[in-house]
C-alpha cells in the first residue's frame, strides 16, 4: 500500500485561508477524530509566534490532486487535514476576526507596539505591514498521497503518538493531560519573561503543576512531589476512562487550564521582566491566589509585595535581637514559609498576606 509524502508548493497563509473559504479543505476527515481542544490563549499564542518570526511545526495534508489519492476524496475537496488541525483552525479563526491576540502580545522588534487584544481587521487598519506579514507567512506543508484511508489514519496516529509523553523530567513524561497543559502554560510570558528563579531543571513546570492542582481543587492543597505526581496520574486515568474526552462539554482539567490563563494574564501585566519580586518560587502561589480572588487589587500587588517583604526582613532582624519583640503575625508568616508545599502553610500565609494587603489599600493609609 503506497504512501508518499512530498513538500507542497510554498503558499502564504492567506492563500490557505482562501482555500478554506472556498471549501477546498476538509477539516474533519474520518481519521481526524480530535475536536477543538486548544485554549484561546494557545491559539492566539500561535499567531504571536507567526508575527514574531518563530518557526511553527509542519502541516500534513492529503492532496487529492495526486493520482492515487483521488479515490479517497469523498467530500470532493482538494485537500484534507491530517496533522495540524488545531493550528490551521486557529489561523483561520484569526483571519475571520474571531480570535483576538493575547493581552500580552507585543512586536518583539519594537516592544512599544502593543498588539494585545487586536483582531486581524485591527492589524489591517492600524498596522498593515504586520497584517501583510501574517498573510504572506509561508508554512511548511507536506502533501500526502496514499492508496487507502488506513494509511492516512496510520500516519495521523504516528505523528501524534508522542504528544503527551515527551520531556526530560518524570512528571513531564507521564501520559494524560497534565504534562501537555503544563508545557502549554510554560510558554506564557509570565514564565518566559517575568519569573526570576532558575528553570534549568523545569522548576517552572513544578510551579505550574501546583497552580493546576489548586485550580482543580478550587483551593490550596498539599503540593509536595508525591501529591503532584498523584494529580497527574489521576488525570491520566480519568482521561483513559472517557470515550471521547476532547468532545466532553465539561472537562475539569481544561477548565483549570483556562482559569490559570486568566490569572497569569493579570500577573504578567503587573511585574517587570526578570522581576526580583518573583525570585522565590514558594511565594508565587500566594501572589497567584490574590490575583485570582481579588482582581481589583492587581495594580497595587507589586507595590505591596515590596513593602511586605521589607517588613518581614525587618521583623526577622528585630526578633533576632529580642525574641519577644516584633510582630507575631509576621513571625507566623515567616515560620509557615519554611514549609511552602503544605496546605496549612499556604492557607496561613495567604490569610496574613491578604489581611495586610487590605490594610495597605485602606483609604488614607498612605
Amino acid at each position: 500500500m503506497m504512501l508518499k509524502v512530498t513538500s507542497h508548493e510554498p503558499r502564504g497563509l492567506r492563500w490557505w485561508y482562501e482555500q478554506y473559504l472556498n471549501k477546498r479543505i476538509d477539516m474533519s476527515p474520518t481519521y481526524q477524530r480530535r475536536a477543538d481542544i486548544w485554549s484561546k490563549w494557545k491559539k492566539s499564542h500561535l499567531i504571536d509566534s507567526i508575527i514574531n518570526d518563530f518557526d511553527i511545526p509542519k502541516f500534513y495534508i492529503a492532496n487529492f490532486s495526486v493520482g492515487v489519492a483521488q479515490g479517497l476524496n469523498q467530500k470532493k475537496s482538494a485537500y484534507a487535514i491530517i496533522d495540524g488541525k488545531q493550528r490551521m483552525g486557529a489561523i483561520f479563526e484569526f483571519f475571520a476576526d474571531q480570535l483576538p491576540l493575547n493581552p500580552t502580545c507585543v512586536l518583539d522588534d519594537d516592544p512599544s507596539i502593543k498588539l494585545g487584544g487586536m483582531k486581524y481587521s485591527d492589524l489591517v487598519s492600524r498596522y498593515p505591514a504586520i497584517a501583510d506579514k501574517v498573510d504572506k507567512y509561508l508554512p511548511t506543508v507536506m502533501d500526502v498521497a496514499a492508496e487507502t484511508e488506513h494509511k492516512l489514519e496510520e500516519l495521523f496516529v504516528r505523528l501524534n503518538m508522542g504528544e503527551a509523553t515527551t520531556g526530560a523530567e518524570r512528571r513531564n513524561a507521564m501520559g494524560g493531560p497534565i504534562p501537555v497543559i503544563t508545557r502549554e502554560l510554560s510558554l506564557h510570558p509570565f514564565f518566559v519573561k517575568k519569573i526570576r528563579f532558575t528553570t534549568k531543571r523545569m522548576q517552572e513546570h513544578n510551579l505550574i503543576a501546583k497552580i493546576l492542582l489548586f485550580e482543580f481543587k478550587d483551593g490550596f492543597a498539599d503540593s509536595k512531589a508525591k501529591n503532584l505526581d498523584d494529580f497527574a496520574k489521576q488525570a491520566a486515568t480519568w482521561f483513559d476512562a472517557q470515550d471521547n474526552v476532547d468532545e466532553l462539554p465539561s472537562n475539569p482539567y481544561y477548565a483549570a487550564r483556562d482559569k490559570a490563563y486568566v490569572v497569569l494574564e493579570r500577573l504578567s501585566g503587573e511585574f517587570e521582566e526578570n522581576d526580583r519580586m518573583l525570585a522565590r518560587q514558594g511565594e508565587i502561589p500566594i501572589y497567584y491566589w490574590i490575583a485570582r480572588e481579588e482582581p481589583r487589587w492587581i495594580n497595587e500587588l507589586r507595590d505591596f509585595i515590596l513593602e511586605f517583604s521589607a517588613a518581614l526582613l525587618e521583623n526577622v532582624r528585630v526578633q533576632r535581637a529580642d525574641p519577644d519583640a516584633g510582630s507575631r503575625e509576621l513571625n507566623a508568616y515567616y515560620t509557615a514559609a519554611r514549609t511552602t508545599n503544605d496546605q496549612s502553610s499556604l492557607e496561613t500565609r495567604y490569610k496574613i498576606f491578604r489581611k495586610r494587603f487590605a490594610e495597605f489599600r485602606r483609604p488614607g493609609r498612605r
